[in-house]
């Protein structure tokens, strides 16, 4: 039962197929008590909601504890894309446990499953936690705390494309699957452009003929300890 648990952690991500942009990683601490609140607000999946109900859920969850990681292309390029998402969910729970404080310990902490998780279990050990560690499918849609979390990621993620936008004029949502976007990223690359937001090591490039250069894209790091170790480019925001 959720209500034996001090604290509700949801982690979730935003961006991950995308062709332009960083990947947004976020997580919440809920209260087992507010669950009923916020299923009335309407809080689900990010996907099943439009833009605006996202921005209006958005400043509601606000309140509640969270911390957002955004993993950038560059990095993307160069390392697992799977072992950089489970360096970033680190790396928010990791702010959570230092702003939620002794209810870490306790805590039920849901992750929706974006790929494997070698070693976070044991790192997460390390921080002191001894509640229950869920990887599930479909997480955002069964678990209300990573509803919660999937929309603030989507939200970050969408106002940070906004951005992109008016910076780089690209067109499109971003993805492989949308036509406008993979005409503006051909446009560029036929005029020599080479924008920092693309993600250039994706399959899409090679199939629009443009050569990769794979020296910069080997996977370097095997663990998440040499992660940690090393440190890997991104931005992180405490709340």
């Amino acid at each position: 039962m959720s209500r034996n648990y001090p604290s509700l952690i949801g982690v979730d991500e935003a961006g991950r197929g995308s062709l332009i942009g960083d990947i947004v990683i976020a997580a919440i601490s809920i209260k087992p008590s507010d669950i009923e609140r916020l299923v009335e607000l309407g809080v689900r999946d990010s996907k099943k909601l439009n833009p605006h109900k996202r921005a209006y859920l958005y400043t509601i969850l606000k309140k509640w504890p969270f911390s957002v990681y955004s993993i950038q292309p560059a990095d993307i390029d160069k390392y697992n894309i799977s072992m950089l998402e489970e360096y970033a969910v680190y790396e928010v729970l990791k702010n959570l446990a230092r702003i939620i404080g002794r209810e870490f310990t306790g805590s039920r902490i849901v992750i929706d499953k974006f790929g494997p998780t070698r070693i976070l279990s044991s790192k997460l050990r390390d921080l002191g936690f001894k509640g229950e560690f869920i990887v599930a499918e479909k997480a955002d849609m069964n678990y209300i705390e990573v509803a919660a979390a999937s929309i603030i990621a989507k939200y970050i993620r969408d106002r940070r494309i906004q951005v992109l936008k008016s910076i780089y004029g690209f067109e499109g949502s971003g993805y492989p699957s949308d036509p406008r976007t993979i005409n503006w990223v051909r446009r560029a690359l036929n005029q020599g452009l080479k924008p920092p937001i693309i993600r250039y090591s994706w399959s899409t490039i090679a199939h629009m003929g443009f050569r990769v250069e794979k020296k910069n894209m080997r996977i370097i790091h095997k663990t998440l300890d040499e992660y940690l170790e090393k440190g890997i480019k991104g931005e992180n925001r405490i709340y």
